[in-house]
């Protein structure tokens, strides 16, 4: 083997190790919930409809103030005073789309999608003149009148990202981020509680009030469970993030309750 051969070698695994290092680094670091997490939007523009580009355009910093409101909220009873819980910047809007999310009962393609994926926010990343990143969201926004709805939403822990696919218009804001928190969740470590094949929040872990007597209609939902049990097989979505809670589980998920026994 040359010098040159096993230089490069040595060069590319000092790369793929210090990556392995840096993502081990800022998994603990986010977990500790000591200081606020730098998070980047950026608005995708997923339609060829004006009224889409401008809602994008005017997407702020401004536009995310329920999630922090609403871990301000969450985070009391852990003794978690960090605030804000999120520093949240916007990039500049792009109508170029992040690979499309395959179906989810498929591992191989999943794989596949995930270096894909990782590849293509790591050029976002390195392309914006947003330095300190510790996680990137892409709110991926179509037309409010859309009458098929929007794709499905993911958030990826290793990766440290959301998908969020949303609705342009202010009046669907509410929504889009009960969906944004969602999977800014997924990417402190949180995992679904609904039933995949119903979409009904799952007992007891999907429930915001699970020890309620009478346990039904509950009033408010589990952040991962999504949505609002008004009996055993109908439940309805949040109107805002007002309506929605961390649970046990979840909160052990993402580290709360580290702080508790620290």
């Amino acid at each position: 083997m040359s010098v040159f051969k096993l230089m490069r070698i040595v060069a590319l695994l000092s790369i793929f190790f210090g990556l392995i290092v840096g993502t081990w680094m800022t998994e603990k670091r986010l977990a500790s919930w000591d200081r606020p997490a730098w998070v980047v939007v950026y608005p995708i523009v997923a339609d060829d409809r004006e009224a889409t580009f401008e809602y994008a355009q005017s997407v702020e910093e401004s536009t995310f103030a329920a999630v922090n409101r609403f871990m301000a909220r969450e985070t009391i009873p852990y003794g978690i005073r960090v605030t804000p819980a999120f520093y949240i910047r916007v990039a500049d809007v792009s109508s170029e789309l992040p690979p499309e999310i395959p179906d989810q009962y498929s591992p191989l393609a999943i794989a596949w999608w995930s270096l894909k994926m990782r590849w293509w926010a790591w050029k976002k990343d390195f392309n914006d003149d947003l330095a300190g990143t510790d996680i990137q969201m892409f709110m991926i926004y179509r037309g409010a009148d859309a009458r098929t709805g929007v794709d499905i939403s993911v958030g990826i822990r290793k990766g440290r990202y959301g998908v969020v696919n949303a609705y342009a218009g202010k009046s669907m804001n509410p929504r889009n981020m009960i969906i944004f928190t969602h999977e800014l969740m997924h990417v402190f470590g949180a995992s679904d509680k609904y039933i995949r094949a119903t979409g009904e929040p799952e007992y007891p872990f999907g429930f915001a009030d699970p020890n309620q007597h009478p346990l039904f209609p509950q009033t408010r939902a589990e952040i991962m469970g999504v949505r609002i049990p008004l009996s055993s097989f109908v439940s309805k979505m949040p109107l805002s993030l007002e309506q929605c809670k961390i649970g046990r589980r979840t909160a052990e998920e993402i580290g709360f309750f580290a702080q508790l026994i620290d």
